[in-house]
């Protein structure tokens, strides 16, 4: 049947030789359409509906052509269908990426920490740049709240030096940081006013912990450099280092959360940033230790060669031992993913797994129970 436009005139679009303009077009097109079908492989098979509701229907004339076979599919009609019906199934190891090429890789010491986590999450998102879509919070979300920290931190010790100028009216200071932290984040009014009273509010009960200490200077901050690992550069950016007046150098990484220096220790640390600049610092490194900036919780926390050198920070019960087991570990994270380790091996099962973006990719509970719950048993 024709189904000419009806905004056009019937005679125009004949004449353009549209195919719906008339019924002959129409059945040439058909049959132009039939034929390549049918000459479209060796063997074609063509089927048609034979009854609707009660009524009995014929097969189309454009396919008269064809024989008529039996309603019921032959036994080697389909290859596929063949394949599926053996199920034979043959398994594939697929945890083996090929080495990596270059020596100096993007992605910084998140490498290590991803390698430690999953070795498929670190060559997922640093070799093949797998990304998850952002998504929209409110207000600042939290890369925004830690670069807003850190500029504050910045900008506040590059005014006061160090411990002796604690012992000061350190407002003016604070004040003054916080607002560059918020000009440089180009935060808008009335928003820009908020933060700047909630990080001036941070910044006085830093500095409480600070004045704790013995005495210090800070001699960098957000400083960047050079890290080697197990044949591999990659680029770092350190928090700050403190100069301690009893000796050594302290190096600090700023943190919100609740991080835990545990987290150095065993197999595949979990958070290897910190070790990663020791390892690599030029300066005597006798402290290292996180700056818990949270409301209610601020201290310092970490380990320390000696004792008592920042407060609340235990000291280890075998520096050289530390560092050494530092190294190893580090190393062997390093060489796995210069080496192509992609493997599914989350270190902590599903409590790894609960806030990874990739779990579409690697299809983890294929291989995990996701029942188990994080001590790794499973619900009764």
């Amino acid at each position: 049947a024709a189904t000419p436009n009806p905004f056009l005139p019937p005679a125009l679009q004949r004449k353009a030789g549209i195919p719906e303009a008339s019924a002959e077009a129409t059945l040439a097109r058909g049959k132009r359409i039939t034929e390549g079908w049918l000459a479209a492989a060796d063997e074609v098979v063509v089927s048609h509906p034979t009854m609707e509701q009660d009524r009995v229907l014929l097969a189309s004339p454009l396919i008269s052509v064809v024989p008529m076979g039996t309603t019921e599919p032959r036994a080697d009609a389909r290859y596929r269908d063949l394949i599926f019906a053996a199920r034979r199934s043959e398994t594939v190891q697929d945890g083996q990426a090929p080495a990596l090429p270059t020596k100096t890789p993007r992605g910084g010491t998140r490498i290590l920490s991803d390698q430690a986590a999953c070795a498929f999450r670190a060559f997922a998102r640093h070799r093949l740049a797998a990304e998850s879509l952002e998504e929209p919070v409110a207000g600042l979300d939290a890369r925004a709240r830690g670069l807003l920290l850190h500029t504050l931190m910045k900008e506040l010790w590059s005014e006061l030096k160090g411990s002796e100028s604690l012992q000061g009216d350190c407002g003016p200071a604070i004040e003054r940081a916080a607002a560059a932290a918020v000009r440089e984040a180009k935060l808008e009014e009335p928003f820009a006013g908020l933060e700047r009273k909630r990080l001036a509010k941070l910044a006085r009960a830093w500095l409480e912990v600070e004045r704790s200490r013995l005495p210090f200077k800070v001699v960098a901050m957000e400083e960047k450099r050079k890290l080697s690992v197990a044949g591999l550069e990659l680029n770092g950016r350190i928090d700050r280092i403190d100069k301690l007046e009893a000796g050594g150098h302290a190096l600090i990484d700023y943190k919100t959360g609740r991080p835990t220096p545990n987290e150095w220790l065993g197999e595949r640390p979990d958070d290897p940033q910190l070790p990663l600049y020791a390892l690599n610092a030029k300066e005597d490194i006798t402290a290292v230790a996180f700056a818990r900036l949270k409301t209610g919780e601020m201290r310092y926390m970490g380990f320390t060669k000696a004792k008592d050198v920042i407060p609340k920070v235990n000291q280890a019960k075998d520096w050289d031992a530390l560092v050494d087991g530092w190294k190893r570990e580090l190393d062997a994270l390093g060489m796995g993913f210069a080496s192509g380790d992609a493997r599914v091996d989350p270190k902590k099962l599903l409590q790894t797994c609960r806030y990874c973006d990739l779990q579409p990719l690697c299809r983890v509970y294929e291989k995990v129970n996701a029942l188990a719950d994080e001590d790794g048993g499973e619900d009764e």
